[in-house]
């Protein structure tokens, strides 16, 4: 497999040979396309290369290469290259700082920083490409034996089938009854003996239904008797994250279903010193523009300034949330869900929630920890109570905190619009989160905020 001791060691190495590469290079780009003043010989950039690689093989080897596939999702890997790189680079400058070494061009070194994550990423899109024409042409797969029936074992059978691409080749299945998998049935539960002993697979997927459970320590035995090395697709698949926490109590091993970057200690306190940092910087810098929109707001409603409204929050713990009041008041502002066309709006507020304005003060919110800058949106309390049982999945939006915006918002998933896809968009975010997520949705939003809002009065063009 591409994620083997080998292979991870052939690319950590290449690695690092691009990395003592680019010193020399840089020299040359700055000293000789540049003509610049050459303080130290070439010699020194060669030593510097030889570091550089030495540094290199230890922080792939630490943060890439055991994570990654190296025949799919080039733009992580693209994304991790940049995060070591950058890594490197600043050990590197700080190393110079601390050794003294004044007469090392530091221009040289971002050059160097470049080219690393340029030819490097380029390394991986040649890999990417090369690998999958191999397993096209039908080379370079593992070949695998399937044992099990119904819709998991379907859908494997059927990504083996339709993407070539990805090693897998099905030499056969086994199952109490022939199954629609396009492959070769080899017989029942009984017959794995003689199975395995045909098909001379590399590794059997064992994929049950529920139902077939009974027959789980029976195939284990059987292939552990062959010496074939064996996986298993749980036949809770579907409800599985993308990546699950193996944990150990009192010697009972144990799975979770479902791993949640954000309870890490270490990610929690790095979103957390960003929330505080940017909400209490945006406060600073748009307070003037929240001065002025608090006396819009007191002028056109003659009511309050903020808006108070319950919403669910982080362990389904309820909290205020704040905005800049934009309608008027009514029995129905704790409960009703508003719209774009909303009639309890005044003018004030209808551009103020446009402009996407009135959701300031949640700043505020994000400041004292009842929200986060990005996160799923919180939803009123009675919602919350009407969707857990209507939509699958809803509460897992509650596992972490609730933000002013979010991986759905930027996506066109605002106000009235499909709690479905919105539930899709959250549950990604929530799996998938890194801190280069949160700041790219971040930049999503200034170009969203702007959105649908019918201001009273002005017609839209048709």
């Amino acid at each position: 497999m591409e994620n083997s001791q080998l292979s991870t060691r052939t690319h950590t190495l290449l690695v690092a040979l691009i990395s003592y590469l680019t010193f020399p290079a840089a020299f040359f780009i700055r000293f000789v396309l540049m003509d610049g003043y050459i303080s130290y010989t070439q010699i020194y950039y060669h030593v510097m290369g030889v570091i550089s690689a030495l540094m290199h093989y230890v922080i792939y080897s630490l943060i890439f290469n055991n994570k990654m596939d190296f025949s799919r999702r080039f733009g992580k890997q693209v994304q991790r290259t940049i995060a070591c790189e950058s890594i490197g680079f600043m050990i590197t400058l700080a190393s110079l700082y601390l050794a003294e070494l004044a007469n090392i061009s530091r221009m040289a070194v971002f050059f160097s920083y470049a080219l690393n994550v340029l030819l490097i990423s380029l390394k991986h899109r040649i890999y990417i490409n090369w690998i999958r024409s191999v397993r096209r042409s039908g080379q370079l797969h593992r070949r695998i034996l399937l044992v099990g029936e119904g819709s998991t074992a379907l859908r494997y059978a059927q990504t083996v089938l339709t993407q070539p691409e990805a090693g897998h080749r099905l030499v056969g299945y086994v199952a109490s009854e022939e199954q629609p998998f396009g492959g070769e049935y080899l017989g029942g539960y009984d017959a794995l003996e003689e199975a395995l002993a045909s098909s001379m697979p590399d590794e059997a997927i064992i994929a049950l239904s529920a139902k077939e459970y009974i027959h789980i320590d029976h195939i284990i035995d059987v292939c552990e008797h062959h010496g074939v090395p064996l996986r298993i697709i749980p036949c809770y698949e579907e409800r599985v994250s993308s990546s699950v926490s193996p944990s150990v109590f009192e010697g009972i091993k144990m799975i979770g279903i479902r791993d949640i970057p954000l309870n890490g200690l270490y990610n929690a306190l790095i979103k957390r010193m960003m929330d505080v940092v940017i909400s209490l910087l945006m406060l600073i810098i748009l307070s003037p523009l929240m001065l002025f929109t608090a006396i819009g707001v007191k002028l056109s409603t003659h009511d309050t300034v903020f808006f108070r409204q319950v919403r669910v929050g982080k362990d389904k713990k309820p909290f205020e949330m704040l905005k800049f009041r934009s309608m008027r008041k009514n029995d129905g502002e704790q409960t009703a869900w508003s719209r774009n066309q909303d009639d309890r709006r005044t003018f004030f507020g209808a551009i103020i929630r446009k402009l996407s304005i009135d959701e300031l003060p949640q700043l505020i919110n994000v400041l004292r920890g009842d929200m986060s800058l990005v996160g799923p949106r919180p939803e009123i309390p009675c919602y919350v109570e009407q969707f857990r049982d209507e939509v699958p999945l809803y509460m897992i939006r509650h596992m972490v905190k609730p933000g002013m915006t979010g991986l759905a918002q930027i996506n066109g998933c605002r106000g009235d619009t499909s709690i479905d896809e919105r539930i899709r968009h959250d549950i990604y975010y929530i799996e998938h989160w890194t801190i280069w997520m949160d700041l790219r949705i971040l930049l999503g939003t200034l170009t969203a905020v702007v959105n649908d809002e019918k201001i009273p009065g002005i017609r839209s063009e048709d």
